[in-house]
């Protein structure tokens, strides 16, 4: 047979094998929907209370003093470190003109280090960018900035 007939009757029968399928499935629908009562909810959680979720506690914030920040200089250096080793960045001469102020930082969640939100200008003209790095210290001291 032409190989353009095995096309058409191979697509026929995947559409008719669809559509019975699709024809099945509605077929036995059932529109009987209700909304559930709030006693109703609240009979069921006190006959098993297993299905409400515990609230999970914040873990305890920690101390100022026990987090390692790196002053602003060392965060910029950092920063500055990381776009010149980044695919993504395509425009190096415009790397001295970066400026950072850190704002508030806490410990990192996913990874070494603490999480900083900073606020960056990318030239002296540009809009400053709020934006989360992490920042981490290697083993000789020095500190490996991680944009997300």
């Amino acid at each position: 047979m032409n190989q353009n007939i095995l096309l058409a009757l191979a697509a026929t029968a995947g559409l008719v094998a669809g559509a019975g399928g699709t024809w099945f499935a509605v077929s036995s629908f059932s529109n009987e929907t209700r909304a559930i009562s709030k006693a109703e909810i609240t009979a069921a959680i006190e006959a098993d209370p297993s299905l409400c979720p515990t609230t999970l506690a914040p873990p305890p914030a920690p101390k100022t003093s026990e987090l390692v920040i790196p002053t602003e200089a060392e965060a910029l250096a950092a920063f500055r470190k990381a776009q010149e080793s980044s695919p993504l960045v395509w425009d190096r001469d415009q790397l001295p003109e970066v400026s950072l102020t850190l704002g508030q930082c806490d410990t990192n969640n996913s990874g070494p280090g603490v999480a900083c939100m900073t606020r960056i200008k990318l030239s002296p003209e540009a809009e400053p960018l709020a934006r989360p790095i992490s920042f981490a210290q290697s083993a000789s001291g020095e500190w490996v900035a991680t944009p997300y």
